[in-house]
C-alpha cells in the first residue's frame, strides 16, 4: 500500500517497524500513559479536520495542523493515524472518530 509520505520520513538504515492497531476510544489513555512515561507528544498532522478530530478524542496536540517532518529513528513510539476512506483530491471537512484508522508503531534496529 502507498501513502502520502514524503522520502525523509523512511529510515536511512534498516530499520523494523512493529505495528498494533489501536481503538480509537484507546487513544486518550495510551497517550495519558506515554506522557506519565515522559514521552512528549509530537504531532506531524497536517490535515485540519484531523487535528480537531484527534484533539475531540483528547490528544494532547496543539490545534494548528503541522508543517514538520518527520523520519524514523530507532526506539521511537508512533501513534499513526489514517482516514479510513480519504477522499482523493478533495479535503475532508468533517472528520469523526469513526473515520480514523489509528495504529502504534515501535521503530527497532
Amino acid at each position: 500500500m502507498l501513502n502520502a509520505l514524503p522520502l525523509n520520513a523512511l529510515p536511512r538504515a534498516p530499520l523494523r517497524l512493529h505495528v498494533v492497531p489501536l481503538e480509537t476510544d484507546s487513544l486518550r489513555w495510551w497517550l495519558g500513559l506515554k506522557r506519565q512515561q515522559g514521552c512528549p507528544v509530537v504531532h506531524y498532522v497536517r490535515h485540519p479536520a484531523t487535528v480537531q478530530a484527534l484533539r475531540r478524542l483528547g490528544a494532547p496536540i496543539d490545534e494548528r495542523p503541522s508543517a514538520g517532518l518527520y523520519q524514523y529513528a530507532d526506539g521511537d513510539v508512533l501513534v499513526v493515524v489514517t482516514l479510513r476512506q480519504p477522499q482523493r483530491g478533495q479535503e475532508t471537512a468533517e472528520v469523526g472518530p469513526e473515520d480514523l484508522d489509528i495504529r502504534v508503531v515501535r521503530v527497532e534496529a
